[in-house]
C-alpha cells in the first residue's frame, strides 16, 4: 500500500486501486441484533451547526446481507439538522428507495437541551413523538411496506447536500450529539403497558454507563455524499453518556466539558444542592430536596470519563434528602485521590457535581 497527500487530502492506493480519505470524522454506533415492529426511544441532545447532521434511527443492513440494489431498503430515521434550532427531520424510506420526508417543527431546540423522542413501528402504523407527544403518524402504504428486520443506529455526519443542510464551515468543529439513554419496547398488541394503546412492553434500556460490545458495534465505514469517515474513536462512551463526535481528522475523541452535559428538562421535581465538604477526605455529602417520592440513582466517573462506583437511593417521601459517597470504587476499595465527577438523577433530571477527594 502506497499513501499521499494531495491539497491535505489522504489518498491510498492499493493494488491499483485509489481510495480517497474524507475530509473529517464522524461516529456511528449500530446494534449487532436487527429488530422489527416495537416503540423506539431516545433521550438526546443534538449537535448545532449549520452542514452537520445527528440521527436516532433503523435501517435494514441489507448490503451486510450481500443483497444489492434499493429495493431491498427499508428505514424509519429521526434526524436533527444543525440548521435549525426548532425542528425535527422525520422520514421513511421503503423498497426501490420510495422517501417520505417531513421536517417538523417541535417548539423547542433540540440542540440546547436533552428531550426524549420515539417512534413507534407496527404493521399498521408509524408514529413520531417528542416528549411523549404526537408529531407525525404515518398509516399509508409507506406503512404496510416497512417489514424486514432492522438495526437502531444513531450516527453524526456531514452530509453534501447544501439545499438540506446548509453551508458547512469546518471552523465549527468539534461538535458533538450527546445520548442519555436508548429503550426498545417490542410490540405486544393488546398485552402491553406502554405506549399508544399500551401495545408496548419494555425488552431492554440501555443507560451507556459503559460500551455493552454484546448489543452495539461501532461503525467503521463511509458512504456516498457523506464527507466523513466514521471512525471508533469518535463514538465515546464518558460521564454516563454515549457521544458522538464530528471532527477533523487530527482531532478525534471527545475534548468537551463533562459539565456541559446535563439534563435538566422537568424543572421542580428534583433540585441538587452544592456538594459539601469539597474537597473531601472521607464523606461527601449531595443534598437534594424531592418533590415527591421515588428512586434517585448516583454514579461517580473519573476524569476520563468511567464509571467508578454507582448506587440506587429509594426514597418513601418528599423533602430534604442526602446522597453520599464514601471514596471508595465499586469492589470497596478506597480510590486515588483528585478530581471526580458525581451524577445525580432521576426519571426528569440529571446534574453533575465535580468533587475533589483528598487522601
Amino acid at each position: 500500500m502506497q499513501r499521499f497527500y494531495l491539497n491535505n487530502i489522504l489518498i491510498f492506493i492499493i493494488s491499483g486501486s485509489i481510495l480517497v480519505a474524507k475530509p473529517y470524522r464522524g461516529g456511528e454506533l449500530r446494534t449487532i441484533d436487527t429488530y422489527r415492529y416495537g416503540r423506539y426511544e431516545v433521550r438526546m441532545k443534538s449537535a448545532a451547526g449549520s452542514g452537520v447532521v445527528s440521527s436516532f434511527f433503523t435501517y435494514r443492513d441489507f448490503w451486510s446481507d450481500g443483497l444489492t440494489g434499493s429495493q431491498h431498503w427499508n428505514e424509519i430515521d429521526l434526524e436533527w439538522l444543525g440548521n435549525h434550532d426548532d425542528k425535527v427531520q422525520t422520514n421513511l424510506i421503503i423498497q426501490n428507495g420510495w422517501d417520505l420526508p417531513e421536517l417538523v417543527d417541535i417548539g423547542i431546540n433540540p440542540h440546547e437541551d436533552f428531550h426524549t423522542y420515539a417512534f413507534e413501528w407496527t404493521p399498521d402504523y408509524v408514529a413520531f413523538f417528542v416528549d411523549e407527544q404526537v408529531i407525525r403518524w404515518v398509516d399509508n402504504f409507506y406503512a404496510d411496506s416497512l417489514y424486514h428486520y432492522q438495526k437502531i443506529m444513531m450516527n453524526i455526519w456531514q452530509p453534501t447536500w447544501v439545499d438540506w443542510v446548509g453551508e458547512f464551515d469546518s471552523d465549527i468543529l468539534p461538535v458533538y450529539a450527546f445520548y442519555d439513554w436508548v429503550k426498545y419496547y417490542a410490540y405486544v398488541a393488546g398485552s402491553g403497558n406502554t405506549g399508544t394503546d399500551n401495545n408496548f412492553i419494555l425488552l431492554w434500556e440501555d443507560d451507556f454507563d459503559s460500551w455493552n460490545t454484546e448489543r452495539w458495534q461501532k461503525a467503521t465505514h463511509t458512504f456516498d455524499n457523506n464527507n466523513v469517515d466514521f471512525i471508533e474513536e469518535n463514538v465515546v462512551f464518558q460521564y454516563g453518556h454515549m457521544i458522538l463526535c464530528m471532527t477533523t481528522p487530527s482531532n478525534t475523541g471527545y475534548n468537551g466539558d463533562p459539565l456541559d452535559i446535563e439534563l435538566n428538562y422537568v424543572p421542580g421535581s428534583i433540585s441538587v444542592g452544592h456538594a459539601y465538604p469539597n474537597p473531601f477526605n472521607h464523606n461527601v455529602v449531595v443534598p437534594i430536596s424531592l418533590d415527591q417520592p421515588g428512586e434517585v440513582q448516583f454514579s461517580i466517573y473519573d476524569i476520563r470519563g468511567q464509571l467508578i462506583a454507582s448506587g440506587l437511593n429509594k426514597f418513601l417521601d418528599r423533602g430534604k434528602k442526602k446522597i453520599r459517597w464514601n471514596g471508595t470504587n465499586q469492589y470497596g476499595k478506597t480510590v486515588s485521590a483528585g478530581t471526580y465527577f458525581l451524577r445525580v438523577r432521576n426519571k426528569d433530571l440529571s446534574k453533575t457535581k465535580k468533587i475533589v477527594y483528598l487522601k
